[in-house]
This record gives structure tokens, sequence and C-alpha cells, in this order.
């Protein structure tokens, strides 16, 4: 082959390298397109998920009913092993023909007896630090059945004193920006002010056969659904929460989220779902599985709501009137 012929061959490896490196690049990027794409989708679909689902994490329960029950902690008793073993040591010794050589037994002794006095000095501390422990769990142990016998017969004060703990360590996050209570002996109305629906998306997102991502417009019945599943399943999770750190059978919640009063033409703060949750009825729920919306049928409730308008104001529930 000369060398025109080399030169060509040189040139279409050249152009074979360029072609086979353009196809590589093009592949990478669709490959990340898709990965994008299936990661956006994704995104879209676990919060979805996520706002019709805050109903299935509850908080722990607390069993008053055993804190009520539960023992007065035992006295600690003071111990003296340092001491005996120090007092072992020094009628123990015995001095050495070296020491008497030396003149070191009786440094050594006294060395011994000092370890007694520090060996009860330790065996003290050990008791004092024992004692605070003790002093501290009957305080907590008096603190904690008290309020449990007080929960017992639905003083409002006690009630209120465990909500307000249970607030200082929440966060109302998806619930929505606040949450007020009403609170009386036996009873407890809750009033979480919830996002307004621009929480949902107002988009759908799926993945093309051709691996690109597809975003439409959703819409609005599947929008106003999907809201009210989220305010429903709010109203859920409040009322499963404080059922499991009150030892109350009912619980009454009224979501509130802020609309458009045509009288003002301003927004204000609205009652949109008011319920009446009974614990027995409660606690047969397979919060896993259930639609938030239709579970509501289970209970008492006042809620006025059209697919193709959403929400509209309510009147929540009556407080109910003292036996």
């Amino acid at each position: 082959m000369g060398w025109r012929g080399t030169v060509r061959s040189l040139a279409a490896a050249a152009r074979a390298a360029e072609r086979d490196a353009q196809r590589r690049q093009k592949a990478a990027l669709k490959a990340q397109m898709l990965e994008d794409a299936e990661a956006a989708v994704a995104e879209w679909e676990d919060h979805i998920a996520e706002l019709m689902s805050i109903h299935t994490e509850l908080t722990n329960s607390i069993d008053w009913k055993s804190l009520a029950s539960k023992s007065k902690p035992s006295e600690p008793v003071r111990s003296n092993t340092r001491q005996l073993k120090a007092e072992k040591a020094l009628s123990e010794f015995k001095p050495s023909f070296f020491d008497r050589l030396r003149g070191g037994s009786e440094k050594r002794r006294e060395k011994l007896e000092a370890s007694v006095a520090d060996a009860t000095a330790r065996d003290g501390e050990d008791y004092e630090q024992a004692r605070k422990r003790y002093e501290a769990a009957v305080a907590e142990w008096e603190s904690d059945t008290s309020l449990a016998r007080r929960l017992a017969i639905g003083e409002a004060a006690a009630i209120r004193e465990v909500i307000e703990e249970f607030q200082s360590i929440s966060d109302e996050g998806l619930i929505g920006s606040s949450v007020s209570f009403a609170i009386d002996d036996n009873y407890v109305h809750v009033r979480p002010f919830v996002h307004t629906d621009e929480i949902v998306p107002n988009f759908r997102r799926k993945l093309l056969a051709s691996g690109k991502l597809s975003e439409s417009k959703m819409p609005i019945g599947q929008f106003n659904e999907i809201y009210q599943d989220y305010v429903a399943s709010v109203a859920l999770k409040v009322a499963g929460d404080l059922f499991q750190i009150l030892p109350i059978d009912e619980v009454y919640v009224t979501c509130e989220s802020s609309m458009l009063d045509s009288a003002t033409g301003h927004k204000s703060r609205t009652p949109i779902l008011s319920v009446q949750f009974v614990r027995q009825t409660f606690s047969s729920l397979n919060l896993d599985r259930i639609d938030p919306s239709d579970s509501l049928s289970n209970f008492n409730h006042r809620m006025k709501f059209k697919k193709a308008k959403g929400f509209e104001p309510i009147e929540a529930l009556p407080d109910p009137q003292p036996a």
C-alpha cells in the first residue's frame, strides 16, 4: 500500500473512531436523561404518596395504666466492699525479712492504713451518688404516677400537661403551620391549621417509552381528591397521636385552612373538616391500607367537598355537653 493508501486508511480509522465516540456520548447522555427522568418521576410519586399517608406513622404509645401502678424505686444499700477489701489487706500484712531489714515495714503499714481510710471514703461517695439517683428516681416516680392517676379520671390540667410536653418535642411539618387545642375534663378538640392546596403539585409526571420525562397539567378532579386525602390524613394523624399519648376515648379534630372569605375579600382561617374520632373504631382501622377520605365514613364528621371544586367552608362539630 502506498503512502496515499496509508493516509486514507488512517483517516478512515479516525472517522470511525470519532463516530464511535459520538455514539458512546449519545448513549451516555441518553442514559443520564433516563436516570434524571426516572428520578423526577420517583420524586413526584413519593411526594404524592407522602401527602396521603401522614397518618401511617404514629408516635409511640404511653401505658399510663402501668405507670399508675408502678412500684416505688428501692432505696440504695450502703456498700463497704472497698473498705472490707482494704481492711483485709491490712490485717493480712506481714512484714517480710527485707521490710524489717530496711526499716520499711512501718511505712507499708501506714500506706495500708491510708488505703482503708480512702476505701471507706470512696464507699461513702458511691452511696451518696446512689442516694442522689434514688431521690431523682423517686421524684420522677411521684410525678409520673400522680399524672397517670389524674389522667385516669380525665383531669383537664393533666391532659394539657401531656399535650404541652408532646408539642415541645414534635414538629408540625406536613401537618401544617400550627396546632391549637381546646381542653376540658375528658375532652380534647384539636385544630390543626393545615397547608393550603398549594402543597399538592398541579402537574403529573410519567416516564415515556422513549425514556423521556412527560410533565402535564393535573386534572382538577385528581388534584382536589389528593388534597382531600391529605387533609383527611392529617386529621387521622392528629387523632392517632393523641390516642397514643392520652387515655381518652374520643378526640375531636377540626382541620382549618386559609380560604377566601367572599364577604371580606380576604383569606381567613376556615374550618374545612371536622371529625369526632372514637378510640375503639380508630383502633380497628388498618392505617396502612385505608383511603384517608373514605375512612371518615366510620366517624361522625362534617365535610363539604366536590371533586370539581374542592373543599367548602363548614361549621365545626359542637363541643360535647358536660355530663
